[in-house]
């Protein structure tokens, strides 16, 4: 009896608050009261489906974390474009103006350099010496980029190609238009998760004129006939690539829109597979699937978890249930342990309080859609929401994951302290709105990481919706492939998660992880390992598990970018804090918890322990690494 009225104040409730937010609805409309971002609708297609066919060339380890870019005075051309994606991945950028390039390449040479970029934009002239010098670079095993080619580049790409002995392909114009751009699916070890992808782009309006001896990289679609946008040829040990079209950029992450793929994405595929483990990249690549609102029942509120979990087992995905913390009273035993016995198919998250509609809102809104939330009244909610996830927690054994999915949408950055101080270790919501009442940061990768610092210091992990076919995108960059959806648009048999699972099946095989969202925000980091520095580990969550997946101890440094004040790094083993960095030694095949802790904050009740095992330093299945003398 007890739990029948539970369930029938809970069903009350859930009408009381969805009847409000209908009338809202008709009353004031699209008012929302905050501006939307933007979303370019982009067509996105596989042209080339065959990629477990497709070979991979063996990935050299660089002697050097070193690129130099050779470009004319100015901020926004080409070399921009390399110097911003050198950054991006934690390289140690060297940039020269034409008059002053030749120390530069020269440098390149007897430090063994693996890229050299060269923007020919705006060159009018090539001093003597540089392709002479280019050449002997090149042929000892480096890369050399000639960027933002154009016709009008034609002359000074010439007299490059005569200094470097090779026939180089021209420029040609095309009409400006927008273009299906194709990343060749023969070689993965260039496009990777991109492969064989064609993406519609603006800004297409140069080509290379066909050349047998160059390999196709990246073409476009002029009407019916591919034609070549970047291209590569041999040349000794090393080789030159060649990328047309002229490169703007204000910063990176105004550039990621799919519509201007060809301003960096080749750039940043190049630099990936030049310098492998020397640029910043995920310990894996993650997906997850999120339903939001059910809760822990089967039938009325719930779901047929005992189906839910079948498509999961048979299709291999995770799925994190955004469960109402208000509704943990009517969860079900035969749920709870279900979830419990299958933590690698399911787990739940926090979602919002009560969701009484907008829960997290603006404290001053007036005459719009949400009604006004204070912050006292907001921060209230939170901590009834920790509140009930521990109580159920102690007496069911199954504890919330600590990740505050927002009904709705992200809540004012105001309140993003009292998330931190209770425990949570990050956020996740979708990607079309920053937090409430908040321009614009000014973080040249925002929205590029596994999660974004730029608010309060703390973690937001972005999620797409069903129509967003971008998750691609997100794989390339690093981020987790997060998509999510509501019960009656995903059907009994989840049919759109099942075929979005199958696509990032074929995109990363068994190299893509799928976990719940507790492990994907203590994985959210990124690594590197510098030839000079050795490992280095950039934190974007509140807790970490930092894996060594080696035979031998590897020594990290960490740092964590714009933590909240009062806070500082802590491991679970010997350690030492220098500076705000933390070192730590992890023995081999062992992983160690790094988290920030500040006075007076509290740590929530943690689910299963990392269960993640990191088979290397990036799960997805790359090319064989072998040394070199470049």
């Amino acid at each position: 009896m007890m739990q029948n009225a539970r369930l029938a104040a809970a069903v009350a409730w859930r009408w009381l608050w969805a009847g409000e937010d209908r009338l809202r609805g008709l009353l004031w409309g699209e008012q929302r009261g905050f501006e939307l971002r933007p979303r370019p609708a982009v067509a996105v297609s596989v042209v080339d489906p065959d990629v477990a066919a497709s070979r991979t060339r063996s990935l050299r380890l660089p002697r050097s974390s070193c690129i130099g870019v050779i470009a004319a005075s100015g901020g926004s051309d080409s070399g921009a474009v390399l110097e911003e994606v050198g950054n991006f991945y934690g390289l140690d950028v060297y940039r020269a103006v034409p008059q002053h390039a030749a120390p530069v390449i020269d440098c390149a040479v007897r430090e063994q350099w693996p890229l050299l970029g060269l923007s020919i934009e705006g060159l009018e002239a090539v001093p003597v010496p540089w392709p002479q010098l280019l050449r002997t670079y090149v042929s000892r095993g480096g890369t050399l980029l000639l960027n933002g080619l154009t016709s009008e580049s034609n002359r000074c790409l010439a007299a490059i190609s005569d200094g470097l002995g090779i026939a180089l392909p021209e420029a040609q114009r095309l009409d400006p238009a927008e273009r299906e751009v194709v990343f060749s699916a023969r070689d993965v070890t260039f496009a990777k998760e991109l492969a064989g992808v064609g993406i519609v782009a603006r800004r297409c309006e140069s080509a290379l004129a066909h050349s047998d001896a160059a390999e196709t990289l990246v073409s476009i679609r002029n009407g019916d006939r591919p034609m070549a946008v970047v291209s590569a040829l041999s040349l000794g040990q090393g080789r030159v690539v060649l990328s047309a079209g002229t490169q703007q950029i204000g910063r990176l992450a105004d550039a990621m829109s799919p519509l201007q793929a060809l301003v960096v994405l080749p750039a940043m595929m190049l630099v990936r597979e030049v310098y492998g483990e020397a640029t910043w990249r995920p310990p894996a690549s993650y997906a997850n699937f999120i339903v939001d609102d059910p809760a822990l029942r089967n039938g009325s509120l719930g779901l047929d978890y005992r189906r839910v979990l079948a498509l999961a087992r048979e299709h291999d995905f995770h799925l994190t249930v955004a469960t109402i913390p208000r509704e943990l009273d009517v969860a079900e035993p035969e749920v709870v342990d279900l979830i419990l016995r299958n933590a690698t198919w399911l787990s739940a998250c926090y979602h919002g309080s009560d969701h009484n509609g907008y829960e997290f809102y603006l404290s001053s809104a007036k005459d719009s859609r949400h009604r006004a939330r204070s912050l006292s009244s907001q921060r209230a909610a939170l901590h009834r929401a920790v509140s009930r996830g521990e109580r159920f927690a102690a007496r069911t054994g199954l504890a919330l994951d600590r990740v505050m999915v927002f009904p709705h949408g992200v809540g004012p950055p105001e309140i993003f302290p009292a998330l931190q101080s209770l425990g949570f270790l990050a956020t996740c919501n979708y990607d079309d709105r920053y937090p409430l009442g908040m321009p614009t940061p000014d973080d040249y990768d925002l929205g590029m990481r596994p999660a974004d610092l730029a608010w309060e210091g703390f973690p937001l992990i972005w999620r797409r919706g069903l129509p967003d076919q971008m998750f691609r995108l997100d794989l390339f960059l690093g981020r987790p492939a997060i998509t999510f959806g509501h019960a009656r648009a995903l059907g009994p048999d989840l049919a759109p998660f099942v075929e979005r699972a199958q696509k990032l099946h074929s995109i990363g095989g068994d190299g893509v992880r799928w976990a719940g969202l507790e492990d994907i925000a203590r994985h959210s980091y990124m690594q590197r390992h510098d030839p000079s520095l050795g490992w280095q580990v950039l934190m974007l969550s509140n807790e970490i598990c930092l894996h060594n997946p080696e035979a031998k101890a590897r020594t990290y440094r960490i740092v964590r970018a714009n933590s909240p004040t009062g806070f500082e790094l802590v491991a679970d083993g010997p350690h030492t804090l220098v500076a705000g960095a933390l070192t730590i030694t992890i023995p081999p095949g062992s992983a160690r918890t790094i988290r920030l802790a500040g006075a007076g904050s509290r740590s929530l009740s943690s689910g299963q322990p990392c269960a993640l095992n990191i088979r290397g330093t990036n799960a997805q299945p790359l090319p064989r690494m072998e040394a070199s003398n470049h």
